[in-house]
């Protein structure tokens, strides 16, 4: 049987497709890239915002089309359905719903949605990640590890807590020999996620997460790579480690979303903007050269055009390499539901515009600082519209930051190179090899 697994939302959704079809290999079925050839296709969704739930109901009705031909059954899994499991079963396309922790019990839910009893599966352990089953790697030469699940940090904004739960932190022998599986797979860049990824083992007693981050950097894998890592779990030990390793990415993701401290205390963020600058100095200060990655939102109840310029004026003077911004999105069952002075969707929305535009400056202007040097880099496939290679730097990661292109022969996609950087064009880089 041809199973087609479709996975939207972030990146620790993807590892959770990944274990999903891990289980339906073992279970002898044949994994496909191409839903509309499959017999079942299970969407695995994203719930986090407004823009996420509307692209999963969509993929779901763009999936369901494939009925009149092949598909015999669709399911949907992930933080749509652990969200509103009856919504997402009483539509007429669904087949069956499995929700966050519940993948292992994917082979039933498939078994009872071709028998049309439409599985409710939305049940399970966080401790699902520690089950000794081989996850399926869907992307090339990097993969990602999911170090936790859930989060205690209870942002006003977010509903990630109640769809998932409280923080746990995986058995770290159960990480580390994943980690080593993914070595033994051939991946060359391993990324460590968690909703909270430097807050590892506060749960159990301690923080673990230079422990592990050390443990892996000396497994022998070309990067290291952290992503979420909460600003006020970033401490000098961490970035001592990450500086220690020449294989450890000198790139630090660290979502702040606002920078003026009325709006972080009204978000229930654990840190200061004085907190924040002081991390960026100290890692500014360096003697690596690093880069900052951040995510910003844009009208949360009681940001005024003050708090937004602010902000504004933040990013301006304090530069990050690469920004990303989110109008704010109201989620049912969060703090800031009830909370007064809400903004117009519309002033959300230019106000992140203009946060954009202004980082589209400051982006460019860091990339120009690296015309002129040569870097390692990550060769990923040829693009026939520029009709150059591209790649990544230590400095970008895949998904979400810009590209570096190149020319050059006998390039092979997996390897790494070095780039002669010619050109700097917004977020991307343009060079040759070496």
């Amino acid at each position: 049987m041809k199973i087609a697994i479709v996975s939207l939302g972030c990146n620790k959704n993807l590892v959770d497709s990944e274990v999903m079809a891990g289980y339906l290999k073992k279970g002898g079925y044949n994994l496909i890239d191409e839903p509309q050839k499959a017999d079942v296709i299970i969407v695995n969704t994203c719930g986090f915002i407004e823009d996420a739930k509307v692209e999963a109901v969509d993929t779901i009705f763009q999936m369901a089309q494939f009925k009149d031909k092949k598909l015999k059954a669709l399911l949907v899994s992930g933080c749509l359905t652990q969200r509103y499991p009856e919504a997402i079963l009483e539509m007429p396309e669904v087949d069956g719903i499995l929700g966050t922790y519940a993948y292992k019990d994917i082979d039933k839910a498939i078994k009872e949605a071709l028998k049309k009893n439409k599985p409710s599966l939305v049940y399970g352990d966080p401790k699902y990640l520690d089950e000794p089953v081989k996850r399926q790697i869907s992307t090339k030469h990097y993969a990602y590890l999911k170090i936790a699940e859930g989060c205690d940090n209870k942002c006003a904004y977010c509903a990630i807590p109640s769809i998932r739960g409280p923080y746990v932190s995986r058995d770290a022998d159960s990480l580390l020999n994943e980690a080593e599986y993914l070595k033994s797979q051939g991946i060359k860049e391993i990324i460590l996620t968690a909703q909270d990824t430097t807050r590892y083992g506060l749960d159990k007693g301690k923080n673990q997460f230079k422990y592990i981050l050390e443990k892996i950097a000396l497994m022998g894998f070309e990067w290291v790579r952290i992503m979420y890592a909460y600003p006020s779990t970033l401490d000098e030990d961490v970035i001592k480690v990450m500086e220690k390793y020449e294989n450890i990415c000198k790139y630090i993701d660290m979502p702040i979303q606002h920078t003026q401290d009325k709006m972080l205390k009204l978000m229930n963020r654990h840190y200061s903007k004085a907190d924040l600058i002081q991390i960026i100095k100290r890692i500014r200060s360096s003697e690596y050269d690093w880069a900052l990655r951040t995510t910003l939102m844009c009208g949360f109840p009681g940001e005024t055009h003050k708090d937004f310029k602010g902000m504004l004026n933040f990013i301006s003077e304090y530069n990050f390499d690469n920004l990303g911004v989110f109008p704010f999105s109201l989620e049912e069952g969060t703090e800031a539901e009830n909370m007064p002075h809400k903004c117009r969707r519309s002033t959300c929305q230019v106000r992140a515009d203009s946060v954009m535009l202004k980082q589209g400056e400051i982006a460019h202007k860091f990339n120009k600082r690296r015309v002129g040097k040569q870097y390692k880099t990550l060769v990923e496939g040829f693009d026939e519209e520029q009709n150059m290679y591209f790649g990544r730097t230590e400095f970008l990661a895949p998904e979400v930051d810009g590209k570096v292109y190149f020319s050059g022969k006998n390039i092979k996609v997996g390897d790494f190179i070095q780039v002669y950087i010619e050109e700097a064009f917004g977020y991307d880089l343009f060079g040759r090899v070496l």
